[in-house]
């Protein structure tokens, strides 16, 4: 029996190393994605600076970010130097 021991330790060892590696990048993933970043309003004239409004994602979770949260509010974008061209997304609760 301890011969046994001695010969699966190292084995279990390493698994048990190798499924917290595989599990603490998963993790440190979904974080990365699901970030929540501030939601900016285009403006209607180019030369007028991006508003900033509500929170939102840039993870597609298929409902658009809109001001308030509301659906028929306008469509929220990610500022980018001084433009606001990507759309972002309402964030998953």
């Amino acid at each position: 029996m301890k011969t046994d021991l001695k010969r699966w330790l190292p084995i279990m060892v390493m698994v048990v190393a190798a499924t917290g590696a595989f599990t603490t990048n998963a993790m440190n993933l979904k974080a990365e994605k699901s970030a929540l970043e501030p939601g900016f309003i285009q403006p209607d004239n180019p030369e007028e600076e991006c508003e900033i409004s509500t929170t939102c994602t840039s993870e597609n979770t298929g409902v658009d970010c809109t001001v308030d949260y509301n659906p028929a509010g306008e469509k929220l974008y990610h500022l980018e130097g001084n433009e606001c061209t990507q759309k972002l997304y309402r964030p998953v609760d």
